[in-house]
């Protein structure tokens, strides 16, 4: 299988501060992996390794089976750094244009494909607004389209739909489950732990180092030694402990009821308990 990146003992210090310690990680065409972690937790000093912002202290990255600062490189993958804005002096298709022309993609393919971005983002009627007078959610969304209009074959978005409505972030959603059907592999980070639940293959917790990483169905099964019951004759929810106890109690039960797991987000805020 092919990983279009491979990170491996890859270690970033600040003087004495360890950001990233002993860190592996791969990721594989055709699919989405999120890094998820708390605030302060190295996800972005990770990521800024990966498109070649920072250089590791130790270890080795390679994307696309080259240095990541190799501006072959960058102009075959996408990229929404946390904490860039669009070029606010510049129309909504002027910021698309001029990265289209910055990555090399020809003229043709900047209108066929922007043009296309621009439906599927819902930013044709602001095509000729000045980025400046977007709301935070459509700068993101602008963003979005500025990282795809090479139509790269990685895609590294952090925190891509900080901003957006629970609407707007469906349908980013949908665009990336779009990109991933087409072949293309991406790398997340995020703050919505639903968001990483619905999109990722696999997942990466992350605290400096790596703390879980596996397939979502793998670390929610690891976590799977209790349940929550849902009774909806008494309108009760049961926390269970043990398939034994679950049958037991099932078994006195006549009218509807819900078992499930525990969802990702508990899972996290079981991680990360004793993170402050």
């Amino acid at each position: 299988m092919e990983a279009l990146i491979d990170v491996q003992h890859v270690w970033k210090l600040y003087g004495k501060f360890v950001a990233n310690e002993d860190i592996s990680l791969t990721l594989y065409k055709g699919e989405i992996v999120s890094l998820l972690g708390p605030n302060g937790a190295g996800k972005t000093t990770l990521v800024k390794q990966l498109y070649g912002e920072l250089l590791p202290n130790k270890g080795k990255i390679t994307v696309l089976g080259n240095n990541p600062t190799n501006r072959k490189i960058m102009k075959s993958i996408g990229i929404i750094p946390q904490e860039v804005q669009p070029y606010e002096d510049l129309t909504v298709w002027d910021n698309i244009y001029y990265l289209g022309k910055i990555k090399g993609v020809k003229t043709k393919q900047i209108y066929e494909r922007g043009e296309d971005l621009l439906r599927k983002l819902e930013l044709l009627e602001k095509r000729n607004t000045l980025a400046m007078k977007l709301s935070g959610g459509m700068k993101r969304k602008l963003l979005l389209a500025t990282s795809l209009i090479n139509d790269p074959k990685l895609v590294i978005l952090d925190e891509p739909t900080t901003g957006l409505d629970a609407r707007a972030r469906r349908e980013v959603w949908n665009i990336l489950l779009g990109l991933k059907k087409e072949g293309k592999s991406i790398l997340l980070t995020t703050h919505y732990l639903d968001e990483a639940e619905k999109l990722s293959d696999r997942i990466y917790f992350i605290n400096r180092k790596i703390v879980i990483e596996g397939l979502t169905s793998e670390i929610k099964e690891k976590f799977s030694d209790w349940y929550e019951l849902i009774d909806y004759d008494s309108g009760k929810t049961i926390r269970i402990k043990g398939e034994d106890e679950l049958k037991k109690v099932i078994s006195n039960l006549n009218g509807k009821f819900e078992v499930r797991l525990p969802s990702l987000e508990e899972i996290y805020l079981e991680v990360f308990k004793d993170v402050s």
